[in-house]
């Protein structure tokens, strides 16, 4: 047990620590909330751990028991879906040919490319140069702070690195991930319905970009493309909420 105090009062200090961190970033988004949540989870536990004799005393067993297992079953939840997660963020070194590559948008500041999206641009122009008959549907509205929608940002800088206009289909409506690839697929269904599909977004992203596309559309193809080291953390266990909220909803 005082291992376990111990680990809980690190983990909520670290927990505080990473949400500033992430403040002084400007990054995380609404969700850097969720590691003050953590740290005064952390916190409880260890006054938990502290006062397990008064808790004992004062707490049926059966309530006790079932507040373990509920917490149990999560944690043994959170380790098995992020499995699978970052299963589908290794990179492979070779990817098959298919007619269609679905580059997801992120944020872009003004008309500036965040460093995610740069990223899963450069991803796709590798994928396109290899793939030369392949063309790119590229998905992303136009959001808070930017000037030009994610699509028309994307496009301008495939370009500039050389990859003819002609290969670049815009989808400029979507606003998450859900529409990202629902309106691709259904570009891409206007032109040829039994087209082969590739995915390419951030390597924490590919399970669930999948997931949706397996369930409403067909099996595809996902691409990873890595992540700022320091954001590494947040983003696979904002991804696992994600996941959830798709099962759920």
């Amino acid at each position: 047990m005082y291992i376990l105090s111990v680990i809980s009062l690190i983990m909520g200090s670290l927990s505080i620590l990473y949400f500033i961190f992430l403040t002084i970033l400007n990054a995380g988004a609404g969700f850097s909330l969720f590691w003050i949540l953590l740290s005064a989870l952390c916190f409880c536990i260890y006054v938990i751990i502290k006062n397990r004799r008064k808790i004992k005393e004062y707490v049926p067993k059966f309530i006790r028991y079932v507040v373990l297992i509920i917490f149990i079953s999560l944690i043994f939840i959170f380790i098995i879906l992020e499995g699978f997660i970052v299963k589908d963020s290794i990179k492979k070194d070779n990817y098959e040919y298919t007619d269609y590559v679905i580059v997801l948008g992120a944020r872009v500041k003004g008309t500036k490319l965040s460093l995610t999206l740069s990223h899963r641009l450069d991803t796709a122009y590798d994928y396109l140069i290899k793939n030369v008959e392949s063309k790119a549907v590229l998905a992303g509205g136009q959001g808070p702070g930017e000037d030009i929608s994610e699509a028309e940002a994307m496009k301008k800088y495939l370009i500039q690195k050389g990859i003819d206009e002609d290969r670049l289909i815009m989808e400029n409506k979507s606003t998450n991930t859900q529409e990202n690839i629902k309106n691709s697929f259904e570009i891409i269904e206007e032109t040829n319905e039994n087209s082969a599909v590739t995915i390419v977004t951030s390597d924490f992203h590919v399970y669930r970009a999948k997931g949706i596309a397996n369930k409403y559309f067909q099996e595809v193809q996902g691409i990873p493309t890595e992540t700022h080291p320091p954001l590494i953390i947040h983003y696979y266990v904002r991804e696992f909420f994600a996941v959830i909220k798709d099962i759920v909803l």
